[in-house]
């Protein structure tokens, strides 16, 4: 009987390994769980070989043996397999995360049966009286147990579990649970078969040209045919995955202040929000020992003007090899007709008219290049030997003898091609298309499409693009224009080089799909937001995918997955959650648009980003008398910089003098700004005269109506239109008091 007592208490220890997880100590955990294992299974090996055996027929002794065999199996698969084994047994804190998969599925306990089977088993093979008494005490002391673990410790341990309660019964599996149970094993054998086919896969290029086009659509494409709840699955894994790396580097433990969350919810809890000031030390000067994950290469985005020339960001294997597929997923969408189908075609000709590395697109084009599907108009490798200008007209120049399928570009860039093109198509040399026969049917039928509509050449007349894909905050500005020139609509795409890729349009135009695999997505709502920017001590709440409403817009704040670096980075973005699924193409993962910048920066055509040091720099060096000024972004017939300016009394300067000397100066602090007029023939700076005194009228205005401090003042970076009335209409009604030195009369 002591055998009984020592077993009954071995599991008492088992069950207090639960309580040990919830305090967090750190070696306390396993040795609980070994101790109390070992207790019992010294136990059951003592009542098996020490008791009385009881005659048993042969066949029941190899039945046994059987069912002993079976039950092992699944015991250790519930325990140790279908349980993360190490973040479970061993990592101080709670288990990795609520397993509700594989035995899981059918009940919430499923080692009791496990457990129940072993003793029954044992009991046939070694005959022992004294494991008829045992067993069902053991098997009483396991449910009694597992009930107190049930209503009062898992529910603490793990988020949702009351809701898992109500889904998957306790100990006995129901119809519900059994068929879950069953749908979980087919799309297991589904997603290896995939994960098979993809492992044989070599390139897309091949699998095109071997009519696999199922196969190319699924690994490209497939992230639309998504539930929600698959699709935050999915988010919640591949975070769980990167904060172990985070855990173990330099960087990580840095940003996450020394926390080490075990799941989603303390992650959320304990780690603060990033912007790129807290990681510049680290990737500016390219240290790779402190990083999650040795980068395969580096690339380079604008930077604050003023503070630092540029953003290097590090991207690993992984990202590398999953930013193929998401970038070829644009490119199928803007050409497909609908779910599955691949209008592209092997060598299809490719305008790629966008940066070259180390920039995103440039590193981007190189992965799809990769994939052996498309020829690039130039080749990436005679591209990057020009300027941007004449790799660009080199590829127009291509096309027009080779050519063109699909084109990629930032909108802005697409417009100004457009009208390029159309304004030299009159001055198109016909000799060096007298040896290239198709090339110039091509011209001639452009021509003559042109003649036909009473109007210069464009784009659409000379070529018949499957697809345009554009890139740019400007894309949705632009769109009807481009569809003119080019003869499609762009389809927007949402990327920026800290995230890689975000989201995408789809065949129907309409809002963004977001992909799950490259990046954890929280957004913090618009209010919080503002908050935020007027006070930086503020801790905003975050939203999930499955948490955002409709119509509403939010920050977008990402986490880096497969090894890459950023930590609940804010990059500036304000996007709009359009809906909640697209009901048309049956998507069922929200749909988003590009909104707006909420940080200091103002973004022109994706080119330069300009910050308010720069601006009031530019300002001061222009040698124009200014008393106050405020500027923002505005949208017009193109986009522009707006400066809402305010003269000192004894400055008596015309707004032509003034925007001419605040550009000029603005080109010579920065290069990407003088781009805009070298590359685009852009001159993306207005300026607009304010009456006299009419900031202060709006600070005594604010004033009479009892507005705090921090409210008085119009900010100088994207001041609301309300703001901007009142300077430009209103001002003027407010009695200001004269402060100017006053002179005697003279005598």
């Amino acid at each position: 009987m002591a055998f009984i007592v020592f077993g009954t208490l071995g599991f008492l220890i088992i069950h207090l390994f639960d309580f040990v997880s919830l305090k967090r100590a750190p070696l306390l955990k396993p040795v609980t769980w070994l101790v109390g294992s070992g207790l019992l299974f010294y136990s059951i090996v003592m009542v098996c070989l020490m008791s009385e055996r009881l005659p048993l027929p042969v066949w029941s002794i190899w039945l046994g043996w059987l069912l002993l065999l079976g039950s092992l199996i699944l015991l250790i698969y519930s325990l140790f397999v279908n349980l993360p084994f190490i973040k479970t047994y061993v990592a101080r804190g709670v288990g990795d995360r609520l397993v509700k998969t594989g035995l899981y599925a059918l009940v919430r306990h499923p080692w009791v049966h496990c457990f129940t089977l072993l003793l029954l088993s044992l009991f046939l093979v070694s005959g022992s009286s004294l494991l008829l008494i045992a067993a069902p005490v053991w098997i009483l002391m396991d449910i009694i147990l597992v009930v107190i673990q049930d209503k009062f410790v898992f529910v603490r341990m793990f988020s949702g579990y009351e809701e898992y309660q109500q889904e998957t019964p306790m100990l006995i599996p129901n119809q519900r649970s059994i068929a879950v149970f069953i749908n979980q094993l087919r799309q297991d054998k589904t997603n290896n078969q995939k994960q098979r086919r993809l492992d044989k896969m070599s390139t897309l290029g091949e699998l095109l040209r071997q009519g696999r086009t199922e196969e190319m659509w699924d690994r490209c494409c497939g992230f639309i045919d998504l539930s929600l709840e698959d699709f935050m699955r999915i988010q919640r894994r591949l975070l769980l995955e990167q904060l172990e790396l985070l855990k173990k580097c330099e960087l990580g433990q840095r940003i996450m202040n020394g926390a080490r969350p075990e799941s989603v919810e303390e992650f959320r809890e304990l780690v603060p929000l990033t912007t790129y000031a807290d990681y510049a030390p680290y990737l500016l000067k390219r240290r790779l020992g402190v990083l999650p994950e040795k980068p395969l290469t580096w690339m380079h985005t604008s930077g604050r003007s003023g503070e630092y020339p540029f953003k290097r960001v590090p991207l690993t294997s992984r990202q590398y090899r999953e930013m193929g597929p998401a970038m070829l997923s644009s490119l199928i969408f803007s050409s497909c007709r609908g779910r599955g189908d691949i209008v592209l075609r092997k060598h299809d000709k490719y305008l790629y008219a966008l940066a070259p590395t180390p920039y995103l697109s440039g590193v981007a084009g190189r992965r799809v290049d990769e994939e052996g599907l498309l020829d690039f108009l130039p080749t990436l490798d005679e591209g990057e030997k020009m300027e941007f200008t004449d790799s660009v007209k080199q590829g127009f120049k291509l096309a027009l003898f080779e050519g063109m399928d699909v084109c990629g570009a930032i909108a802005s860039l697409l417009v100004s091609m457009g009208e390029r093109f159309s304004q030299g198509s009159g001055n198109i040399a016909i000799k060096p298309f007298l040896r290239k026969p198709k090339a110039l049917l091509r011209l001639a039928k452009g021509y003559m499409k042109s003649k036909l509509a009473r109007r210069p050449m464009l784009p659409k007349d000379v070529w018949s693009l499957k697809g345009v894909v554009a890139g740019g905050t400007d894309t949705t500005i632009f769109r009807d224009k481009i569809k003119e020139m080019w003869g499609r609509y762009p389809l927007n795409v949402y990327a920026f080089t800290e995230a890689v890729f975000i989201a995408t349009q789809t065949w129907d135009y309409q809002g963004m799909t977001f992909l799950p695999h490259l990046n954890f997505l929280e957004f913090i709502p618009e209010e919080d937001s503002l908050k935020l920017r007027e006070d930086p001590t503020h801790e905003p709440k975050t939203l999930l995918l499955d948490e955002v409403r409709a119509g509403e817009n939010y920050e977008l704040v990402i986490t880096s997955f497969l090894g890459g670096t950023m930590v609940r980075y804010r990059n500036g973005d304000m996007v709009r959650i359009t809906s909640l699924r697209n009901e048309q193409l049956n998507i069922d993962i929200p749909q988003m648009e590009f909104h707006s910048r909420v940080d200091d920066l103002i973004d022109i055509a994706g080119f330069t980003r300009l910050t308010e040091r720069t601006i009031w720099q530019a300002i001061e060096h222009s040698g124009v008398a200014c008393k106050d000024w405020t500027a923002r972004k505005e949208v017009k017939e193109q986009q522009k910089l707006h400066i809402y300016l305010e003269l000192k009394e004894d400055g008596y300067q015309r707004e032509k003098e003034v925007t001419l000397a605040i550009h000029q100066q603005l080109k010579e602090l920065d290069s990407d700004y003088a781009n805009l007029e070298s590359f685009l023939g852009l001159r993306a700076l207005e300026v607009t005269l304010l009456p006299e005194n009419a900031f202060q009228a709006y600070r005594l205005e604010q004033q009479a109506a009892g507005a705090n401090l921090a409210r008085l003042k119009v900010p100088h970076i994207n001041p609301s239109d309300s703001m901007l009335d009142f300077l430009i209409n209103s001002s003027r009604k407010v009695a200001v008091p004269d402060h100017r030195e006053r002179r005697p009369a003279s005598v």
